[in-house]
């Protein structure tokens, strides 16, 4: 059975930079991660969320050395990690607040989506342009993501139970070219960036997503 990411999470304090189980994984190779931040794989209230977006892991920004810094948000990691928080607001965060509503506009205003939508990344590691891909099989923290993500929240979005999507590193995640699977699993064309493509050729899956996640968020 897969272990649980809230308990796997909440093994961490305040200001630690990286998770306990991680440490021999990080100290033995090089990596492109920058440890001066705070680490964590999901924003948004991930337990109850009935809209989960699916990335890779953390960007880096200037500002998340700031933050790391301040009690304020070390006080707040650790109400993050208990997966009940809203996504950040802008007085929070600032850059990470322009990259989750930037994603999510489509969806409706963000001052309702941060109760209502959770990310989740399979890396938790800030990086400015990830390169590790190796280290997604070798880290605790990646393996306790995905088999969560493989037992618990995938089954959930194919029964119908909450919408997840699939916005970066499909294969990781173990999603292929198949756009939908169940009721409310998808894996749609995107962006680099984790933008969904407007094609033509794509635009019927991202109609049908925006339907659905506009229908669990409580807007249709």
């Amino acid at each position: 059975m897969a272990e649980s990411i809230f308990k796997f999470w909440s093994e961490m304090g305040p200001t630690d930079k990286i998770h306990p189980r991680d440490r021999s994984v990080l100290d033995r190779v090089q990596h492109g991660f920058d440890l001066r931040c705070l680490p964590g794989c999901f924003g948004g209230p991930l337990k109850t969320a009935p809209v989960v977006l699916l990335f890779l892991s953390p960007g880096f920004s200037p500002v998340d050395l700031i933050v790391a810094k301040k009690p304020e948000a070390q006080a707040r990691i650790v109400e993050v990690r208990k997966g009940r928080s809203p996504l950040a607001g802008q007085d929070e965060h600032e850059s990470a607040w322009r990259w989750w509503t930037g994603r999510t506009k489509v969806f409706g205003p963000w001052e309702e989506l941060r109760h209502k939508v959770s990310t989740l990344n399979i890396c938790g590691y800030h990086s400015a342009a990830f390169s590790d891909w190796g280290l997604l099989a070798a880290l605790p923290s990646c393996r306790v993501t995905l088999g969560w993500a493989q037992e618990v929240l995938f089954p959930q979005a194919e029964r119908g139970e909450r919408v997840v999507i699939c916005l970066r590193a499909a294969r990781y995640w173990g999603l292929d070219k198949k756009q939908r699977y169940g009721v409310s699993l998808f894996a749609p064309a995107v962006t680099r960036g984790g933008s969904m493509l407007k094609t033509d050729e794509h635009g019927r899956v991202r109609k049908q997503i925006v339907a659905a996640v506009q229908k669990a968020v409580g807007r249709n």
